[in-house]
């Protein structure tokens, strides 16, 4: 399980076991075959990207061609599994490679990387003791209206820090749905760009955010989190 930057080309957040690690496998699990090539390159990888074989994790791919991939660790090859951005297997599909390696008796190996999720938790100021990722919320008004309030009685009910994300083309959309349906005195951290050279965490109550311009996080990647 092998992690990339968060901010796109900083290889500085990856260790050099990282980069180790990955110059040696020759057979990838990734979320995205372009991005995943392009990042391989970028840490100066030993063999010709063309002799890599990488298989696509998306909905386009039956669970089938998936296993028909791993079935080259039973002939003694490992697999690399790549997300778009930071840890595999967080809100991205690659525990489908990791369940097909544990009900096959197939070891598997995680190596140190950097994840937006922990570190907008880590930077917010909110409880660290007691959290849930909640991944991608509703994207429909009224649904996404309520599944907003449950995750504020849980702030309230038990101090549980909660953490969702959206897609970065609609920060603006879910951020207007947070100032409207969120009590004044409840806490929001929006963390985006991390790791990146355009870095913004800040956290404060939905009062102090209203008259914010949602548009300035337009297109940039964060995590969300709500908490006392």
């Amino acid at each position: 399980m092998l992690p990339c930057p968060i901010a796109e080309d900083n290889l500085s957040s990856l260790s050099k076991n990282a980069i180790d690690v990955l110059h040696q496998l020759s057979y990838f699990v990734v979320e995205r075959a372009r991005t995943a090539r392009r990042f391989i390159k970028s840490t100066g990888h030993p063999s010709p990207i063309s002799e890599l074989q990488l298989f696509e994790l998306n909905k386009n791919n039956p669970i089938e061609g998936l296993h028909a991939f791993l079935k080259t660790l039973q002939s003694g090859n490992d697999v690399g599994v790549l997300s778009e951005a930071g840890c595999p297997g967080i809100a991205d599909p690659g525990n489908l490679a990791v369940q097909y390696a544990h009900s096959h008796s197939i070891k598997v190996t995680p190596v140190v990387g950097p994840s937006s999720i922990l570190l907008a938790l880590i930077a917010s100021g909110f409880n660290g003791q007691n959290f849930a990722f909640n991944g991608y919320l509703p994207n429909k008004a009224p649904e996404l209206s309520k599944k907003l309030k449950s995750l504020e009685h849980k702030v309230i009910s038990s101090n549980q820090t909660q953490l969702f994300m959206e897609a970065p083309y609609r920060n603006a959309f879910i951020l207007t749905h947070c100032l409207n349906v969120f009590s004044p005195h409840l806490k929001l951290c929006i963390a985006c760009d991390i790791n990146g050279t355009t870095e913004y965490i800040k956290t404060q109550t939905i009062k102090e955010w209203k008259g914010t311009d949602w548009q300035q996080f337009h297109k940039r990647p964060a995590v969300f989190l709500i908490g006392k």
